[in-house]
């Protein structure tokens, strides 16, 4: 018996894993009702979920309907709305809710007042930082309310490896057992990986430091793919990557839209049998991260 369990041990960490993650699950009903047909009829076994998503309630609804789908936290501090009302997280949000809109701009107001004080009788006069912490749990605490215990994080336009946010959200996310956590930027090998070379150098920049956080803290980190890519993730992209993969865990991230013409080209890709068909003749297990074993 222990032969055969130590045989299928090596087996395990031979086989090479693909997650295939849609991000933006709850934004809006054509980008649920696309995660859901790249589910049951493409190659698609993970999405990001937005607590602050308009169509949360349904993306709610379709996790339950999909139990095979890996789940985790799409965790919003810019171009969306908060858990949180306005009164909890002056700071962060406006009076309707909402943060701001460009990536570049928040991550700027997170470093440099991130010490700042609420007004005075609002958000519990909590710094910034405090009120980032806030709502942090915040979204959680909804997808646990939910029901939804995540596999993973990452988060919208990848703020969270903000210096600020990075430590906020590893803190929040092992306390609550989730294994994974997403670095952006990639191997850098020329195809796929990366934008712009300053673009790719500043989120590497950013995965030295915050990498090393995350391993001492017990995350598991995938060689991912997409930063380059959004909203182009073609049939033809997935067919030149797959040969290419690196490491024994690889993530391709996208973004499915029936609504938009970007969206809709990733889900072509994610239904494309002709992709199917290429992963397994190289050997590669299409995952959930929920699905990938710890022996990794």
């Amino acid at each position: 018996m222990a032969v055969k369990q130590s045989s299928l041990m090596r087996e395990k960490q031979k086989t090479r894993y693909l997650v295939i993650n849609a991000d933006d699950l709850g934004k809006n009903p054509s980008v649920n009702a696309a995660i859901e047909k790249a589910h049951r009829a493409g190659i698609l076994n993970s999405a990001s979920i937005m607590a602050g998503g308009e169509a949360f309630d349904g993306a709610v609804e379709l996790v339950r309907r999909l139990p095979g789908l890996s789940v985790g936290l799409h965790a919003t501090f810019c171009d969306g709305r908060s858990v949180l009302p306005h009164s909890e997280i002056p700071g962060l949000a406006d009076e309707s809710g909402f943060f701001e809109k460009s990536p570049a701009k928040a991550g700027l107001k997170y470093w440099t007042q991130r010490k700042r004080k609420g007004e005075k009788g609002k958000g519990k006069e909590k710094d910034l930082t405090g009120q980032l912490e806030a709502e942090v749990e915040a979204q959680f605490d909804r997808l646990q309310a939910a029901g939804i215990r995540p596999s993973h994080v990452d988060s919208h336009h990848h703020l969270h490896v903000h210096p600020v946010l990075f430590k906020i959200l590893c803190k929040a996310a092992r306390k609550r057992g989730v294994r994974w956590m997403r670095m952006p930027p990639g191997p850098f090998d020329g195809f796929f990986a990366w934008a712009s070379r300053p673009e790719w150098a500043a989120f590497k920049t950013l995965e030295f430091f915050n990498a090393r956080a995350a391993l001492a803290m017990g995350f598991h980190m995938a060689n991912t793919y997409g930063l380059s890519h959004t909203g182009r993730v073609c049939e033809d992209c997935l067919m030149g990557l797959l040969p290419r993969l690196r490491g024994p865990v690889a993530e391709v991230f996208l973004h499915p839209d029936l609504s938009t013409p970007g969206g809709a080209r990733e889900l072509d890709a994610v239904l494309s049998g002709k992709v199917k068909g290429l992963a397994d003749s190289c050997g590669i297990a299409l995952a959930g991260f929920k699905d990938v074993p710890d022996v990794l």
